[in-house]
């Protein structure tokens, strides 16, 4: 009984932290998410991410699933377009869980680096392949920056706990 309830209370955390990094950018009072002058990390990405490299049993794909077609439908972005390639990568990520899962920091910074890199890079083609309206390339740009300077704040705290643990 107490497996269930640990894991009960491990998604009701999940989906509450995911809310609030998903709800967080529409509040910005000052400007919109679409503009080109907002440079907002994507902290529902590197939570992600950093479960997913460093705890990949403990993440619950139907509920990712449903905070990123969430955030699709909130941010006004294609629905299911970045979802898609962001649970394409998260299962991939998943399959190779054994060696990826004890590796170092800079490893896991690295396969952050090239995941969201492609991921942005495939966001793109398939608007210009499926002629959506384009976003702003620097305003991905910066997001993206932005992001991969955020990911350390949540990847350290699990690889501090794993150091606690031995």
């Amino acid at each position: 009984m107490y497996f269930y309830q640990s894991s009960y209370l491990n998604y009701i955390f999940v989906f509450a932290v995911g809310l609030i990094f998903v709800i967080t950018p529409t509040a910005l009072t000052t400007m919109s998410i679409n503009n080109t002058n907002s440079f907002y990390p994507d902290l529902f990405l590197c939570f992600i991410f950093s479960s997913a490299l460093n705890k990949p049993k403990s993440i619950n794909l139907y509920l990712i699933l449903f905070l990123l077609l969430f955030s699709d439908i909130l941010h006004m972005k294609p629905i299911g377009l970045l979802t898609i390639l962001l649970l394409t990568s998260i299962i991939a990520i998943q399959r190779y869980q054994l060696q990826i899962e004890s590796s170092s920091f800079y490893i896991h910074y690295l396969i952050f680096f090239i995941v969201v890199s492609c991921v942005q890079l495939l966001n793109l083609l398939l608007h210009h392949v499926f002629f959506i309206p384009k976003p702003s390339l620097f305003t991905i740009l910066n997001q993206t920056i932005f992001t991969l300077m955020c990911y350390p704040l949540f990847d350290i705290p699990y690889k501090l706990l794993r150091a606690q643990k031995r």
